[in-house]
């Protein structure tokens, strides 16, 4: 077994999977984000069966109780509306608490920002929608403001990006927000020295975790339409072809350079308010 393919074996035993989630639509979705809202339960009730806990990702576990399995947080980034219907039976059939990632330019509105918005629009939480989850337990994080490649901008406007995406959550919910979610998972130091400043204590990227990793570069690991229930049991529990998803999951993460072209060739995601 090579050294990358033991790491997640290698790295804490007791340290939440971070399971990251794009769209939970139940129709056919252009692109490699969507994972059916029936497949997502089933998946649900198989890491339940496995006795994977389930943790949000503000929780801190106690050092003394044990586990019976790896804990598991799950997240979604982009606040698509869908999961206004998705989450709260989920939550309270299965105590799920998830965290939802908001490109707070876009609350209420299509996701202009994402080429299949030709194809097919899908539109992001609106404002009730999220008070509504918030209320039911969810935790919500920046996804910047206008969901740009937030390494490509410069120091007002990243800071602006920031700082308002975390100011219109703030108010939205009435709680403190403190973890946000690079656009694209795209970030360097400048931008975490940036997040650390406008607030933020929690960063979580699109890579997959190393022991290397700061509160403020976490790894997640993403999950694509074309994974199964056995690949993301990979994903959590490491072994023999952890670096085969890890691989995977890198590749169509790249592809997501397709989108950040599609936002500068059509200028719809420059920030509007």
């Amino acid at each position: 077994m090579s050294a990358e393919s033991e790491r997640a074996d290698e790295s804490d035993s007791r340290r939440p999977r971070i399971l990251v989630f794009h769209k939970l639509m139940p129709k056919f979705s252009f692109g490699a984000t969507n994972f059916s809202p029936q497949r997502f339960e089933r998946l649900i009730q198989f890491l339940v069966e496995r006795g994977h806990p389930f943790v949000s990702l503000s929780q801190p576990l106690e050092a003394e109780k044990p586990l019976p399995a790896l804990p598991v947080a799950v997240c979604f980034d982009d606040a698509y509306s869908h999961l206004a219907e998705s989450l709260p039976a989920l939550i309270d059939h299965y105590a799920l608490k998830p965290t939802v990632f908001v490109p707070t330019m876009h609350i209420g509105q299509p996701a202009r920002w994402d080429y299949s918005y030709r194809l097919r629009p899908v539109r992001h939480l609106d404002l009730a929608e999220i008070k509504t989850l918030a209320s039911l337990g969810v935790e919500f994080g920046s996804h910047g403001h206008s969901h740009s490649d937030l390494t490509r901008m410069d120091a007002r406007r990243l800071a602006d990006e920031l700082v308002r995406s975390r100011a219109i959550l703030e108010d939205t919910i009435g709680e403190r927000v403190t973890s946000v979610s690079y656009p694209f998972g795209r970030c360097d130091a400048r931008v975490t020295d940036a997040a650390r400043n406008a607030g933020y204590s929690l960063g979580y990227t699109m890579a997959f975790p190393e022991p290397s990793d700061t509160p403020l570069t976490r790894g997640r690991l993403a999950v694509y339409g074309y994974d199964s229930t056995l690949s993301i049991s990979r994903k959590i529990n490491g072994g023999p072809l952890y670096g085969f998803e890890q691989a995977k999951a890198r590749i169509t993460n790249r592809l997501s350079g397709g989108t950040i072209l599609y936002g500068r060739l059509f200028a719809s995601n420059a920030p509007r308010h």
